[in-house]
């Protein structure tokens, strides 16, 4: 039975391909927003500072709404004691 156990702590294994799966989708993605801004290739850095940009505004949509959760989720607690 132990068997058993060590086997069913094995199947973590298929989480990474999920991850190697979502990555071929961003790698597509930016290729097709590469052409459109290829118009202006004299300024490759414009392009990495967007990109860039864009993932500094979502860490904080989601870091913002992580503190609004957070603060609900105080409010609540701090009324009941």
């Amino acid at each position: 039975k132990k068997g058993d156990s060590a086997s069913s702590t094995t199947p973590p294994t298929p989480t990474p391909k999920t991850t190697v799966d979502s990555t071929p989708k961003l790698s597509a993605t930016a290729k097709g927003k590469q052409p459109a801004r290829a118009i202006t290739p004299t300024k490759p850095t414009d392009v990495q500072r967007t990109k860039a940009e864009q993932l500094k505004i979502a860490l904080k949509r989601s870091r913002q709404e992580m503190h609004i959760s957070q603060q609900r989720g105080s409010g609540t607690d701090e009324g009941s004691g």
